[in-house]
């Protein structure tokens, strides 16, 4: 599979936003907001809606649903929805597993830990994340990264500690999103050709394929502050979460990279329904999910801003359990 990508570089420049589907906003503040410190960008019970920032230029937006309406009157031509059962991760900083863990405790949240290491190489290290379930059956990651100023994985959206409450895990930004496809093997091929992410690597014992989300592809594996894509078929995978379905996942990316890839495909008698206007270009994919993709914050100007830009905004921080 990864000669659909050799010698290419990505569109992809990292991962903007995550909508979930829930059955109340109130909860949701109350959870995320006394949990993990994310606060409002916008909230509008109107529509069901729900924006909380992660980090600096990432969000996870709630869409409660509507009756014969859908939450995002722009998207509404794509039939976008919150995904269901969705597994994704978040970043926390090196070091803060286990006050993330005394604060799970503290908070009565169930959690388990997982170590992601190779169990068949000797030398390496432990790769411990964290898994817990929201109040909506979402299942949620915490995953520990480096922030070393030369490292060149540093992603285009740089990971950012908010000023917070201690009482509250610091939350850098997002990781990863876990989506499910019923047809594995054509969304491998989809993927890399319609819309240029990295494909990175496929697991061989289950249906399981890991994407890069920035310019090429790399080995996700302990402490990496790179943003990625998981894609699986329906299944049940560690800590007994599932892969979202008819999710809407935002991305920042070079627009005009993706739209070739897309006219490319289109060309050739496999268009897909998509839309585009000031705000970006967003996909219904064949599996249900939405893609949208997001020009870079104009505070980003750079695609892969530099080391000394990405930290600019990072502080040394320390907390213990209430």
């Amino acid at each position: 599979m990864n000669e659909l990508f050799e010698g290419q570089v990505s569109p992809i420049f990292d991962l903007a936003s995550l909508t979930l589907e829930v059955t109340n906003l109130e909860k949701v503040q109350t959870f995320y907001g006394q949990l993990l410190g994310l606060t409002p960008v916008s909230n509008d019970p109107e529509c069901g809606t729900l924006e909380l920032r992660v980090g600096e230029f990432q969000t996870l937006r709630f869409w409660k649903p509507l009756s014969r309406r859908c939450n995002s009157e722009r998207l509404s031509k794509l039939g976008a929805r919150g995904g269901s059962h969705v597994h994704y991760a978040l970043q926390i900083p090196h070091g803060g597993r286990q006050n993330a863990q005394n604060l799970l405790t503290f908070y009565g949240v169930e959690w388990q830990e997982i170590d992601l290491a190779d169990p068949d190489d000797p030398q390496a290290e432990p790769d411990l994340g964290t898994y817990f379930f929201d109040p909506f059956g979402h299942g949620l990651e915490l995953r520990e990264i480096m922030l070393e100023p030369a490292d060149p994985r540093f992603p285009a959206v740089p990971p950012v500690v908010p000023g917070q409450d201690a009482r509250s895990i610091p939350v850098l930004g997002l990781r990863e999103a876990a989506l499910a496809f019923e047809d594995f093997e054509s969304m491998l091929e989809r993927l890399p050709q319609a819309y240029g992410f990295a494909f990175a690597e496929q697991m061989e014992d289950r249906a399981f394929g890991q994407f890069t989300l920035g310019p090429q592809v790399e080995k996700d594996g302990q402490g990496t502050p790179r943003r990625w894509l998981y894609c699986w078929d329906p299944q049940v995978g560690l800590a007994d979460m599932l892969g979202g379905e008819h999710a809407t996942v935002s991305f920042y990316a070079d627009i005009k990279g993706v739209r070739r890839r897309l006219e490319r495909l289109r060309d050739q008698g496999q268009g897909l329904e998509l839309l585009e206007d000031e705000h970006g270009l967003a996909v219904r994919d064949p599996s249900g999910h939405v893609f949208e993709f997001l020009p870079l914050p104009l505070e980003l100007s750079a695609p892969y801003p530099s080391s000394s830009a990405s930290h600019r905004n990072l502080q040394r921080i320390s907390f213990s359990v209430p």
